[in-house]
C-alpha cells in the first residue's frame, strides 16, 4: 500500500477526539491499509492481523469494538457487497490523493 499523510488538523479533529487512545491507533494504522479509495476488508480477522501483526496482546474483539466506535463516530461506514463485509474512511477524499487507476476493493452499494 502506498505511504499516507496525515494532516496536522488530525490533532484538533472533534471525531478523533471522541475516541479512545486504541481506537485512535486502530484508525492511524487503517489509513496504511486502505486502498486508494479509503477501501478495506472489513473482516475482524483480518483487520486484527493487518493492523496488529506483532502484538499478540490484541484480539478480534477489541479490534471489531474499535471498528464500532470509528462507525459510531463516522470516521468509516461499514458495507457488505456480494456477502463480503468492507468499510470505507467517510472524509478519505478530503485529506489523501487518489493515484490508484483502478479500485481495489468495491464501493458502498450507494455509490453505484
Amino acid at each position: 500500500m502506498p505511504n499516507r499523510i496525515i494532516c496536522e488538523s488530525v490533532c484538533t479533529s472533534p471525531n478523533i477526539e471522541l475516541l479512545g487512545w486504541f481506537e485512535e491507533v486502530c484508525f492511524y494504522r487503517l489509513l496504511v491499509q486502505c486502498d486508494d479509495f479509503g477501501r478495506y476488508d472489513a473482516r475482524p480477522q483480518l483487520l486484527r492481523a493487518r493492523l496488529f501483526p506483532l502484538r499478540d496482546d490484541v484480539d478480534v474483539a477489541a479490534v471489531e469494538a474499535a471498528m464500532d466506535q470509528l462507525e459510531a463516530v463516522g470516521l468509516i461506514e461499514r458495507y457488505t457487497v456480494d456477502g463480503q463485509p468492507y468499510l470505507q474512511l467517510c472524509t478519505w477524499d478530503k485529506h489523501q490523493r487518489i493515484r490508484a487507476p483502478r479500485v481495489k476493493f468495491p464501493p458502498p452499494r450507494t455509490l453505484f
